[in-house]
């Protein structure tokens, strides 16, 4: 079934391309594969095909839609890591939405409502997104403790973005257990709060001379007492539910010409099981075609802990084609690991 609704959509994609100078609508597609290896003779192919398409409808309100498919040739990580030191490894996967909705927009705030990806709104600042590590993308205070809408899961959710000058305030509100599948009982349009719960993530943003701050914080509201999976147990009554939050900061300081410094941190107080804490530093230096960065960070779970350091490089070889290798160490209670992996983005 998904292999048949993901070849129509892709063929619907063809006819959007033909109608996109006509109608005013944007269509991207962005190809990611990189090659992983652990240094031991074992290696992996990881592909990442990711299609954003939106279009107006009126003076204020555009549909929006992306969607991603992924395709790796090993089902088995490489190495026993925790965090994930790829960004963009996960099961085989035909075809998932991340958008789909609609959105108002005004010169000061937006509105959208639909299915929805935390990773379209939340810890995208331009040093963060540099690197491969899946901590810098969201942090494991929230990935390894909440069944959310995180890469490649989406649910249907509200986002509300206000911007007034160099202030920005986000706040977004999701059900609380995230779907990659388009029907059936587990559908991304899947709205249960009384099972699956509910999901609030909130940030203050500031941004000023190419320097970015924030601040954030997320409630869950529904999981079972002692289980970080979303999985609820047989058999559970109401008043064993309870409400969690994840606190968390990120800073973002230009400190020369070209070079940034990056610091992370989050906390989830009061945790049972799961990743308690995370902090992380590094820093990047971009040039014109090529931007050179470093990141370390610890991640403290409940039965373990993680310190895993990434050196990567990007290289814009053309407006279309960008290349990135990266090397990643990793120490954590189960043993010392080394990764590295090349990466490449097509943009069209």
């Amino acid at each position: 079934m998904k292999k048949k609704l993901s070849i129509r959509f892709y063929c619907l994609v063809i006819c959007l391309m033909y109608g996109r100078k006509v109608t005013g609508s944007e269509l991207d597609l962005t190809y990611t594969t990189e090659v992983q290896t652990n240094f031991r003779k074992e290696g992996k192919w990881v592909n990442l095909l990711r299609l954003d398409y939106s279009c107006p409808l009126g003076r204020n309100f555009r549909f929006s839609f992306s969607s991603i498919s992924i395709a790796e040739t090993r089902q088995d990580a490489l190495v026993d890591d925790m965090q994930g030191f790829s960004n963009i490894e996960e099961k085989n996967l035909p075809f998932a939405p991340a958008v789909l909705g609609l959105e108002y927009r005004t010169s000061r705030l937006s509105l959208f409502l639909g299915v929805r990806n935390v990773n379209e709104d939340y810890f995208t600042s331009p040093c963060s997104s540099f690197f491969t590590n899946s901590s810098c993308g969201i942090y494991p205070t929230l990935s390894a403790n909440y069944p959310l809408a995180n890469y490649p899961l989406a649910a249907v959710g509200l986002d509300y973005r206000l911007t007034s000058g160099p202030w920005e305030m986000e706040l977004s509100v999701y059900n609380g257990t995230a779907q990659c599948s388009l029907t059936g009982a587990h559908s991304v349009f899947r709205v249960c709060p009384d099972t699956d719960g509910v999901l609030g993530l909130s940030s203050v943003n500031y941004r000023k001379n190419d320097s970015e701050y924030s601040m954030g914080a997320g409630i869950h509201r529904g999981m079972c007492v002692g289980d970080e999976t979303g999985v609820e147990e047989a058999g559970t009554s109401p008043q064993q539910k309870r409400m969690t939050c994840v606190l968390w900061a990120c800073v973002e300081q230009r400190v020369c010409k070209r070079g940034y410094a990056l610091l992370q941190c989050s906390v989830r107080p009061s945790v049972e099981g799961g990743c308690r804490s995370y902090a992380g530093a590094g820093g990047v230096v971009k040039c014109d075609k090529v931007s050179f960065g470093f990141f370390f960070d610890y991640a403290d779970y409940t039965t373990a802990h993680e310190w895993a350091g990434e050196v990567s490089c990007r290289w814009a070889c053309t407006s279309r084609v960008t290349v990135q290798p990266a090397i990643h160490l990793i120490r954590n209670s189960n043993g010392n690991y080394a990764a590295g992996l090349l990466r490449m983005y097509y943009v069209w």
